[in-house]
């Protein structure tokens, strides 16, 4: 039992620690952000920060792999709420661009330190391509073998997909609305679905 309990607090902490990165990373950016700043925000020392994490990097790891937690529940959420694979399509790429939206507004200032973090950038869109391929592929699957999309190859077809959002992607901040970007993404998906779509 003591175990446990010890266990608990350590898991909390830990989640605290992380929350409170979080924050002084959106706030100042990575590289302005220290350990210290971290230790103070929660009223502790140095030390008990590394008790968990052995530097300011792995803090940030941490910090992204529970944003990519976050991005990978609410798509699969998102899609696993729709009932066709044309629902499914566009619940996935409505959800992707709002969330992709929400974390570059969320850490804005992190764009000034691109080129210092390109390798972690790099392995983040690796991790969120591979499962992004296969929640792709396995929609357009499955609308194949209900008889609603042309029989093709789906890894192909998921990275044409893939491609084509990462393009709205970098576009995300010229849409001024969220209803502007609705109504792109929505019209853009109506285009795909014409094209593999069975008629």
């Amino acid at each position: 039992m003591t175990i446990m309990v010890k266990r608990s607090n350590n898991d909390e902490s830990r989640t605290e620690i992380v929350r409170s990165a979080k924050r002084l990373f959106q706030q100042y950016g990575y590289k302005k952000t220290t350990v210290s700043d971290i230790a103070k925000a929660l009223g502790k020392v140095k030390s008990a920060i590394y008790y968990y994490f052995p530097d300011k990097e792995s803090l940030l790891r941490a910090v992204i792999d529970e944003e990519i937690g976050k991005l990978i529940g609410s798509i699969n959420d998102a899609v696993e709420m729709a009932s066709t694979p044309e629902e499914k399509l566009k619940a996935y790429a409505l959800t992707r661009s709002f969330e992709i939206r929400s974390l570059s507004t969320e850490y804005a200032r992190f764009q000034e330190e691109y080129d210092e973090l390109y390798p972690l950038v790099k392995e983040i869109h690796e991790r969120c391509d591979h499962f992004e391929r296969d929640t792709l592929k396995s929609i357009l699957e499955a609308g194949m073998e209900l008889g609603r999309f042309n029989k093709t190859d789906s890894e192909v077809l998921a990275d044409a997909v893939l491609l084509w959002l990462k393009g709205l992607e970098a576009q995300l901040s010229s849409f001024g609305t969220e209803e502007a970007l609705k109504e792109a993404v929505e019209h853009l998906v109506n285009v795909l679905l014409f094209g593999i779509k069975v008629r």
